[in-house]
């Protein structure tokens, strides 16, 4: 999807010989789930089975009768065709698997994995998201991947996102799509005024700076409020999450901050720090949100509030309604633009630089729930669904990135299209979130204190509080 929405936090509870993981802050685990091991057989014969099976390599599947259930976000009625398509592919090739399916609202998900998980029944399949691949690592709630996926397959994922979903060598959960952020803007509002477009170009590191794009909102607020028009902003408001301001941390308010940071820099450094956003060990976050960097980074943020560059609250579909001049978006905005007829002349840049280039990539991932029953089955299925075939169709009626770098390379347009190759570029080099097994509560708590300093609060004592607020929900995982 083009955007990925905001996941309640997950409340946990934790000793170091046990995790008690809660999803959506409702209930609490009562038991840690087993740690479970399913190694391909030896012998077996990849790409020799029933159906194209993708990057599986486990042993040829069952012909018992059984059932594999699903559980994911609910899609447009052309994108759910796709995959029933493909279910019922399956079927045709293993007629005695029965697959069941689950469709929820996307913000519905935790909760609803919470309430499976605790009742130790839950679906073969969920949809997880890579950064919170720590938690699901230390509740054990996802089977490792590498057990049943080829090497090959698994490093064709984007880099990025392969190792923010991978904890301590296991990939815990599958990266669904790719979703690099970087910036669109309308040309049209720009030409009106005679104001300089961002630059148009293939590298993730060639745009604008920080100080760059505040000029750049500066000329276009008071180009447009001289013009009479008080409805059209600089910058849309964001559409992550929820929306609006402190809408979502992991892939939006952290490129505020974590450009200002230097994953280069000397680690006992600030600067350091700053782009760490969490100690080594995940357990801490004062000295790491709250660093002065990271401050001066959401006073930049506070300022197009400050300023009127961007509305204060939610503003649905505001860039696509030609209601702003720029927007954070990514390969989404480009393909459905492209796909249904784009309203105005837009072009695509990178984020705005820092300290360094930052942007960051977040994605839907499927996850094997760790208590199924048919381990192979469902990796095979997943594989499935992730071949290459299945991969171009989803992909072309839901109009994100694919994932795997061999997708890309094989759609034409995403080389010779300046728009789209930039997000290939920003793919490659975009950061993982950090990782904490605590993530879930981290980010509940950062997306608040977000909100609260764009809306006015003093960014540095909001900072502080709220990093000792994280440092104290964090100690209990320790």
């Amino acid at each position: 999807m083009t955007k990925s929405r905001d996941l309640p936090g997950l409340k946990s509870t934790l000793s170091r010989r046990s995790v008690l993981v809660g999803i959506a802050g409702a209930l609490a685990m009562p038991a840690l789930l087993p740690s479970r091991a399913f190694a391909a057989t030896p012998g077996s014969n990849p790409g020799k089975y029933k159906i194209d099976l993708g990057g599986y390599t486990g042993p040829e599947l069952t012909g018992s009768p059984i059932t594999l259930k699903i559980m994911r976000q609910e899609f447009p009625p052309e994108v759910n065709a796709v995959l029933q398509a493909q279910y019922d592919a399956f079927s045709a090739a293993y007629p005695n698997i029965t697959i069941q399916e689950e469709r929820v609202p996307y913000g519905d998900l935790p909760t609803k994995v919470q309430v499976y998980v605790t009742s130790g029944s839950a679906p073969d399949i969920m949809m997880g998201r890579n950064d919170f691949a720590s938690a699901y690592a230390a509740g054990q709630l996802t089977l490792p991947l590498q057990q049943f996926l080829s090497a090959d397959f698994i490093d064709d994922v984007y880099a990025p996102l392969r190792e923010s979903a991978t904890i301590d060598g296991n990939l815990v959960c599958l990266p669904w799509e790719t979703n690099p952020v970087y910036m669109s803007f309308n040309r049209d509002i720009f030409d009106k005024f005679g104001i300089k477009t961002p630059p148009e170009v293939g590298e993730f590191d060639g745009g604008w700076t920080v100080e760059e794009y505040m000029q750049c909102f500066d000329d276009v607020t008071k180009a447009l409020r001289a013009a009479g028009d008080t409805q059209t902003f600089a910058l849309a408001a964001s559409g992550y999450g929820n929306g609006g301001p402190g809408s979502n941390y992991t892939q939006l308010e952290s490129i505020w901050v974590r450009m200002m940071g230097d994953p280069n820099a000397a680690k006992d450094s600030s600067v350091y720090n700053t782009f760490m956003g969490v100690s080594e060990d995940g357990f801490t976050a004062s000295g790491y949100v709250n660093t002065p960097e990271a401050a001066a980074g959401l006073a930049n943020y506070q300022a197009v509030f400050k300023n009127g560059y961007t509305p204060t609250g939610v503003v649905p579909d505001q860039f696509r309604g030609g209601a702003a001049a720029v927007s954070f978006s990514g390969t989404g905005t480009v393909k459905r633009f492209l796909k249904t007829g784009q309203p105005f002349n837009f072009g695509m840049s990178p984020a705005p630089k820092g300290t360094i280039a930052y942007t960051t990539t977040v994605a839907d991932s499927p996850t094997i729930y760790s208590g199924t029953p048919y381990p192979a089955e469902t990796a095979a299925l997943l594989a499935f669904i992730c071949n290459d075939a299945n991969r171009f169709a989803f992909h072309d009626a839901w109009g994100s990135m694919p994932v795997r770098k061999t997708l890309v390379d094989a759609i034409p347009e995403y080389a010779s299209d300046q728009r789209l190759l930039l997000g290939t570029n920003v793919a490659d080099h975009a950061f993982g979130p950090p990782k904490s097994v605590g993530w879930f509560d981290y980010f509940s708590a950062i997306n608040p204190a977000v909100k609260d300093i764009a809306l006015g609060t003093d960014p540095q004592t909001r900072l502080n509080d709220v990093a000792t607020q994280i440092d104290g929900l964090l100690a209990k995982y320790k």
